[in-house]
């Protein structure tokens, strides 16, 4: 009995579970009962405080209350608690949601879950986007060439939010790896830069300047960096043009006019120009140029002209001009002046004033001179290897040439060695000799060093050259210098009464033709030692002449003989005979300088008409020399010189014969064709074992179209002949 009573005590409570169900239900499907979320689509500012997300209920109390989250685009779902990160407030018909400290990571699907009476569970959802974050950041432009000296602006763009509360720009040099910071706040190099102006302008831009720049934005989520933006320095390319000697003489084999070129970026292409002295349209030497007669090095730093085979033509003046790719730039105008042809002189050895005594504040006239030499030299002035420009002036008189230095002396000139070059690009280098200033004249330099010595040797002769310093305190050192390197080798020395000397020994050779010994004193009083030059000129033969021309001639007919004696030093002299006939004004004589091999080749050219008297005699040309008075280099052609009567003769007889010989093929062809008319060649039916090897007979062919023809027929060839055609027989 009491178990029934239970069975239906359950029963009676499931029945109101479910009428209460049913009740609920019906209420929801008639929009009594909602839950609603406010708002339904929430934003939220990356770094805001927080955010809060409302639920409600209506037509009903809630018995239970829970949220839960999960990506935007799917995923699990996580249930969310009260804590640091979220608060959930619990109301019978409401709960609240509220984030705290926002950011990227909260951008999410909020669940609101609501239990009501029967256990019946209702749910909605709420969308949170968060808004900002990183910031993005770009800058412009990408790449600029910047002339130097300009301004260049590089604009940074920050898109985003939370807004930047700093901006910094960072700095690659070029070529190096290592990033750094810039200071903005340096006013004299940058102007921007920071957060009322994000965009950075370099100022006076250099060098320096070159590199990568980058722009920093930093908000409340973090730190993000643009792209780079290359700037690359762009300066006036220096150009300097120069010419070692600015004279040429007409033959000379070459002369080289340098031009160095420096600048960022380099040259990416460079020619010369041309002009005449009295002005008139250039002539444009184009980048590439290599011939016979010009040649342009292909070099962005020295694009040196070589000229060669110098004539009168040559003369003018000359520009190197470049550009890399932003402007264009040209050189100082070199004037190269091409004199006559005559024999290269080495120019005298330069002259100074022994040292000059001065007070502070005063002008001093400095003076240098060089006697002689062809072409005329050039004289300047040096200190600390440096070429004075300011206060010269040169002047000729006769074929002396002189440069004066005129300045205001300064405390710093005491002491200083001023040095005087002379050159005209004979010898290999240029004669040297210093001076000195001095304040006070108890000091006691190394006097200036004295070379005595011959300058013209034979080859393979003894050199000796002595250098002599007198005086000094303490007494001076000595030394010999080649292309500015000690020379060690051949060196004696010795001191006696006051002088100080130093003797150099060695066998001429080649290479030692027309080179420039230095020998310098030095007791440690000047700032530099002071130094004194000479040079040598070795005599050495030229090859065997050459001699070309006819050997076989007509009499009465002219004949051309060229003879060309090639690499000797001094320039040799040459002249041609027949036999003892010499001829002096019929041979036409030019000779050249070979500034490479620094010899002569002198060529002469003969033209005449010889008699048949000169048949079998020699015409020789012979190249004379100063070297130990040596009997002449000769090369001689047999001379075969026929008669023109006689010649005339032999050609009537050959014209004869051939006559002659015609005739005879003439009269053969009428008898053959008189034989024309028979019936019949019975030679022609003959058989060929009929015919004895040896003999050789005359056939006719009629079926010819020739007017004649002749058949040679033997046991080995057979050949026709018809007319001046050759065939064989069919």
């Amino acid at each position: 009995m009491f178990a029934w009573f239970t069975v239906l005590k359950e029963f009676k409570l499931k029945l109101q579970f479910l009428n209460i169900l049913v009740v609920l239900i019906s209420k929801f499907e008639a929009g009594q009962i909602s839950l609603k979320v406010n708002t339904l689509d929430g934003t939220a500012v990356y770094g805001d405080v927080s955010y809060t997300i409302e639920c409600t209920i209506t037509g009903t109390q809630a018995t239970s209350w829970s949220w839960t989250k999960s990506s935007i685009t799917g995923g699990n779902t996580t249930t969310i608690s009260s804590g640091s990160k979220y608060s959930i407030v619990m109301y019978p018909n409401a709960t609240d949601l509220t984030i705290y400290g926002i950011v990227e990571e909260d951008e999410q699907d909020y669940f609101c879950d609501a239990t009501i009476g029967a256990g019946l569970r209702f749910q909605t959802k709420s969308r949170f986007i968060v808004n900002g974050g990183l910031l993005t950041v770009t800058v412009s432009p990408a790449k600029a060439d910047v002339l130097q000296g300009q301004s260049q602006l590089v604009s940074c763009f920050v898109i985003g939010e939370p807004v930047a509360s700093d901006i910094r720009w960072y700095f690659t040099l070029t070529g190096s790896g290592q990033k750094q910071l810039l200071y903005t706040g340096n006013t004299a190099q940058y102007s921007g830069g920071n957060t009322q102006n994000h965009s950075l302008t370099v100022l006076n831009f250099q060098s320096s300047d070159s590199g990568k720049y980058v722009c920093s934005a930093l908000n409340a989520v973090g730190t993000s960096t643009s792209s780079y933006s290359a700037l690359r320095f762009i300066s006036d390319l220096n150009i300097t043009a120069s010419l070692t000697s600015y004279s040429a003489i007409v033959g000379d084999s070459k002369v080289t006019m340098s031009c160095k070129i420096n600048g960022e970026p380099p040259a990416i292409g460079w020619d010369w120009t041309k002009t005449q002295v009295d002005g008139g349209s250039a002539e444009i030497i184009a980048q590439g140029t290599n011939n016979a007669k010009r040649q342009i090095i292909t070099s962005a730093t020295n694009p040196n002209l070589n000229i060669f085979s110098i004539t009168e033509n040559d003369g003018g003046i000359y520009n190197c001009r470049a550009n890399n790719g932003k402007r264009h730039f040209i050189s100082n105008p070199v004037n190269l002046k091409v004199l006559e042809s005559s024999i290269r002189i080495a120019p005298g050895e330069p002259e100074t004033r022994r040292q000059v005594e001065f007070q502070i504040g005063v002008t001093v006239i400095l003076s240098c001179s060089s006697t002689g030499g062809n072409p005329s030299p050039s004289v300047i002035w040096l200190k600390d290897d440096i070429v004075i420009t300011s206060g010269t002036n040169t002047s000729t008189s006769g074929n002396i040439t002189t440069t004066t230095l005129t300045f205001t002396t300064t405390a710093d000139d005491n002491l200083e060695v001023y040095e005087c070059q002379v050159n005209n690009g004979f010898l290999r280098r240029p004669l040297v000799k210093t001076t000195y200033l001095t304040l006070k004249p108890s000091i006691n330099p190394s006097g200036q060093p004295h070379i005595t010595g011959s300058h013209q040797y034979h080859l393979g002769d003894t050199i000796r050259m002595i250098c002599s310093s007198t005086g000094g305190n303490p007494s001076p050192t000595l030394n010999w210098l080649r292309d500015d390197n000690v020379i060690t080798n051949g060196i004696s020395r010795s001191t006696n009464s006051g002088v100080t000397t130093s003797t150099l020994s060695f066998t001429a050779g080649l290479k030692d033709h027309l080179e420039v010994f230095e020998c310098q004193a030095d007791n440690g009083v000047l700032n530099k030692p002071l130094a004194t030059t000479t040079y040598i000129e070795v005599y050495f033969a030229p090859k065997v002449p050459v001699l070309t021309g006819p050997t076989n001639m007509v009499s009465g007919s002219s004949g051309k003989w060229t003879c060309s004696s090639l690499n000797g030093y001094p320039a040799p002299t040459i002249s041609i005979r027949i036999q003892d006939q010499h001829y002096t004004n019929e041979f036409v004589v030019v000779q050249s300088y070979d500034v490479i091999d620094r010899s002569y080749t002198v060529t002469g050219t003969l033209e005449v008409v010889p008699l048949s008297d000169n048949s079998g005699q020699n015409l020789c040309c012979d190249a004379s020399h100063l070297i130990n008075n040596k009997v002449p280099q000769s090369v001689c052609l047999q001379l075969s010189i026929e008669d023109k009567e006689d010649k005339n003769i032999i050609i009537y007889a050959v014209i004869g014969l051939v006559a002659i010989l015609l005739l005879f093929i003439i009269i053969m062809a009428v008898l053959c064709n008189n034989r024309n008319g028979k019936p019949q060649n019975r030679n022609r039916y003959r058989n060929d074992e009929e015919i004895d090897g040896n003999r050789q007979e005359i056939h006719y062919d009629e079926t010819s179209e020739a007017p004649y023809q002749i058949i040679f027929v033997n046991n080995t060839d057979s050949r026709s002949i018809s007319g001046n055609s050759v065939r064989s027989i069919p």
